[in-house]
């Protein structure tokens, strides 16, 4: 299941850091208000970005490749720092908890595959071993759920409390006359399921649910907008990954209890 699970959750991160380094090097407009909070007048920004960008994709394909501990922490840092630029420059915490699926997937390897901290170990490659510790599971089982529910309630928050223009794009697209009347009651039915993943526990049918249900709302961007829109459906990567990986997990402490019943004790 190890394996399974550093696949997963670096496939996450490739996708997260891709995606997001893509819009750096097409210059994306909306990265501007991100630079000039740090006083980067525009000239110099346009000319950062392609860098910031290609940055970004090599990160993302060294840790799918070869993970050591020091990218897994850059990408954690990295993560958390560029979801809070959005409610830094004003766009809302909506905006913040929305990319909680690019935070969560660094800050569940750390726990699993990196924990504990050595320093000695930092630069060294990291291996999975078939050895499962049950207590790593639990916590990256609450730190994979905690995340989905940020992300949803985040994007829920997009739609009841912002009402994002790109939000009322799709809502266009799939034929909604009223847009607004649209969003309320899409925004209420994604926070619903973002308190329901909080506190129903584990449910393999409802991780299902939520990996479609993401799939199909992140695949509006390409399809309601630009090919190039693709890159934002990729940049939320762990949107699908963190149900797919929960899946997983709950499969798993399923067959354990299974056994447990059956012998009488926990077969790992």
């Amino acid at each position: 299941m190890e394996q399974k699970i550093s696949f997963l959750l670096r496939f996450g991160m490739l996708g997260c850091f891709v995606g997001h380094g893509f819009w750096g090097i097409a210059q994306k407009t909306g990265w501007l208000k991100f630079f000039l909070l740090f006083g980067i007048p525009e000239n110099i920004a346009w000319n950062l970005m392609p860098v910031v960008g290609i940055v970004d994709i090599l990160m993302g394909i060294m840790i799918f490749l070869q993970p050591r501990a020091i990218l897994i922490w850059w990408a954690a840092i990295w993560t958390i720092f560029t979801a809070l630029l959005r409610p830094m420059a004003g766009m809302g915490m909506s905006e913040f908890f929305e990319r909680a699926g690019n935070y969560g997937l660094p800050i569940a390897f750390l726990v699993m595959f990196c924990w504990p901290i050595r320093r000695d170990k930092a630069f060294h490659a990291i291996r999975t071993t078939p050895t499962i510790d049950p207590i790593q599971i639990i916590l990256i089982e609450k730190i994979l759920r905690y995340s989905l529910f940020l992300l949803l309630a985040g994007h829920a928050g997009l739609a009841l409390f912002q009402e994002h223009p790109i939000l009322h794009r799709h809502a266009s697209f799939l034929g909604f006359e009223n847009r607004n009347n649209a969003l309320i009651y899409f925004g209420s039915f994604e926070m619903l399921l973002a308190f329901i993943v909080l506190f129903k526990g584990p449910q393999l049918g409802l991780m299902m649910f939520v990996f479609f249900f993401k799939l199909f709302t992140e695949i509006l961007h390409p399809i309601s907008g630009r090919f190039m829109d693709t890159f934002e459906s990729i940049e939320r990567m762990g949107d699908y990954i963190i149900p797919l990986t929960l899946t997983i997990i709950y499969a798993w402490q399923s067959h354990v209890k299974l056994a447990t019943n059956d012998t009488g004790h926990a077969e790992l």
